[in-house]
């Protein structure tokens, strides 16, 4: 077996799982590649020039949907100290551009990027004014498309036997259960569905629920065994609050997020469920604790009443954090500044396990090289248990 570097005799492997099952492993555990944990493909090109890193790197092979990166050289990862890698579904290239310059996804639903920023947005919405009835009759593509999983199982088990690193699924689909009601429906009227027409909300959820509960089932019948971790997502926050009450996540989402993390633990069981939710959410962390839910990510620090140390007082017991590392302010500051966001996050998060080291979202382009480098360096240096941060 292939052991990466360390400090210590403990793998990778073994550092995540301690850390998820709440006890103190010899460092706190890093990712670079998950979910809202990845690098724009500028950041990519300047850490690997700065690495002396000359590979074949295929800008279309290498991005998700949105554009950022998502196969990584293994040199970068080692460098960033990474502990797991990720097994990545095959995405199915969309159809376009149009004469807007508009890719089309498979689920109907526009992408267009900026050239300036090179950032994607999602355009367009297929059941914008659609009744319950159109929605129930409206064909969903195939989530068993053999395409998605061609060489999935070869690759997860090469990982499993010939790697001590933890192995993660990448979330299977783009978006969760509500994101893709949002994108499906507009964001504007699915949220008013959901007071106003509860009926039409929950026949919109239960659709883009049998999306993502027929990808996620096909692909961890190919891969479940191998797996340490099943990652998914759903943005339920702003920076302020949640985009809706705790009460009306109760009723509409708490029993579909229920029926999709049963089905992943069904088919996954010595996993970890991983859910990456962004935003002000602190009031339904106890709902995501009661149907399962192992790992939180991202946790927003500058996001009202996601402190992280108070979080780790009044949940740590019953969830592990993933993420923290703040790239609103944090990582745009001076070296000294990103030392003490890191220093900070795992003085409040990391006593006792429960905490991987992750950014709380993606590596934009302008956060400095410099700070990346320091980020991934104070990791190192400050993620050793029973040091003084």
């Amino acid at each position: 077996m292939r052991h990466n570097m360390s400090t210590s005799n403990m793998t990778s492997r073994e550092r995540v799982l301690r850390a998820y099952n709440h006890e103190e492993p010899d460092r706190v555990p890093v990712c670079v590649g998950g979910t809202a944990q990845k690098f724009c493909s500028s950041v990519y090109l300047a850490v690997k020039k700065h690495l002396g890193i000359d590979d074949d790197y295929r800008l279309d092979q290498s991005l998700d949907e949105l554009g950022n990166v998502i196969h990584y050289h293994p040199g970068v990862l080692e460098f960033c100290g990474s502990d797991l890698r990720h097994i990545q579904i095959n995405r199915l290239p969309p159809e376009g551009p149009d004469e807007d310059g508009v890719m089309r996804h498979e689920l109907g639903y526009g992408l267009r990027t900026d050239p300036a920023t090179g950032i994607t947005n999602m355009v367009g919405h297929p059941w914008k004014g659609a009744s319950a009835e159109e929605i129930k009759a409206w064909k969903m593509p195939d989530p068993t498309n053999p395409a998605r999983f061609a060489g999935l199982r070869e690759q997860a088990r090469a990982m499993r036997e010939e790697t001590d690193y933890a192995i993660a699924s990448y979330k299977a689909t783009l978006l969760g259960a509500f994101d893709l009601a949002c994108v499906m429906r507009g964001m504007d009227d699915f949220l008013m569905d959901m007071i106003a027409e509860p009926e039409v909300a929950e026949t919109i959820l239960d659709r883009t629920l049998e999306f993502n509960c027929g990808v996620y089932s096909e692909m961890l019948d190919a891969v479940g065994p191998f797996l340490d971790v099943v990652e998914f997502n759903d943005d339920l926050g702003t920076q302020e609050n949640m985009l809706f009450s705790p009460d009306v996540y109760r009723s509409l989402l708490k029993p579909r997020h229920a029926e999709f993390v049963a089905l992943l633990r069904k088919k996954a069981p010595q996993a970890k469920i991983f859910l990456h939710c962004c935003g002000s959410i602190r009031p339904i962390i106890p709902d995501l604790i009661d149907i399962g839910v192992d790992v939180l990510n991202p946790i927003q620090p500058l996001a009202r009443g996601m402190e992280p140390a108070e979080l780790k007082s009044e949940f740590g017991a019953d969830i592990c954090f993933q993420g923290a590392i703040d790239v609103q302010k944090g990582m745009l500051g001076s070296i000294a500044e990103v030392e003490q966001e890191v220093a900070s996050r795992i003085g409040a998060l990391a006593p006792g396990g429960g905490y991987v080291l992750a950014t709380a979202n993606n590596i934009t382009g302008d956060i400095p090289l410099q700070n990346v480098l320091c980020l991934y360096n104070s990791a190192r240096e400050l993620g050793r248990y029973h040091l003084e941060c």
